[in-house]
């Protein structure tokens, strides 16, 4: 008899079906997830890359504490016959950016320059890696110069807004007739 009263009180509810249910675009999916990674992404400013700035010392445990989400690998770079350490920031399996130490025997002097090379972070007006000169904002407003020395057939810009900020295009045609193709780095200066 409890049985017949259990299942005679239950209701039943109508179940949609995977064919009744609204479909979610892939794009749809990979704008959501690329905008949940932009928006936890600190930007590089004239200030720094997020908490990263002037008064930080190369030190990967500090920068890991700073960059949740993100791992900080050690690694070396050779310019000009000397071999120096640098910083690698990695998102997953990608390269987002590398700091270089302002003096490498005294990583307590702070950091020199930070390098951004991935799209996901933004700059100055939301400037990103990737971006053409036109759709650069306030291209009307930046401070450009050819690049010298290991910059030779870059343009370098300097936005109005942060000094300290240079975008680096590489340099289209011989004596920069043409427009440079999309940005190529963000570099934030400790100068």
């Amino acid at each position: 008899m409890a049985v017949v009263l259990i299942t005679g009180c239950a209701t039943q509810t109508p179940t949609q079906t995977r064919e009744d249910q609204p479909q979610e675009s892939e794009s749809a999916r990979v704008s959501q997830v690329q905008d949940s990674v932009e928006s936890s992404a600190p930007p590089l400013t004239n200030a720094g890359w997020g908490e990263i700035g002037v008064e930080t010392p190369f030190d990967g445990d500090r920068i890991q504490a700073l960059l949740p989400g993100y791992q900080v690998e050690t690694g070396q770079i050779s310019r000009e016959g000397e071999s120096y350490p640098t910083l690698d920031v990695y998102q997953g399996e990608t390269r987002v950016a590398q700091l270089d130490p302002l003096d490498p025997n005294r990583p307590e002097a702070g950091i020199q320059r930070i390098t951004i090379t991935d799209r996901t972070i933004t700059g100055p007006g939301g400037v990103r890696v990737g971006m053409t000169w036109a759709e650069t904002p306030n291209l009307d407003q930046l401070d450009c110069f050819p690049g010298e020395g290991p910059t030779t057939g870059y343009l370098l810009c300097t936005p109005a807004n942060a000094e300290r900020v240079q975008y680096i295009y590489p340099q289209l045609g011989r004596d920069g007739d043409r427009a440079p193709a999309p940005l190529e780095r963000l570099v934030w200066l400790n100068w």
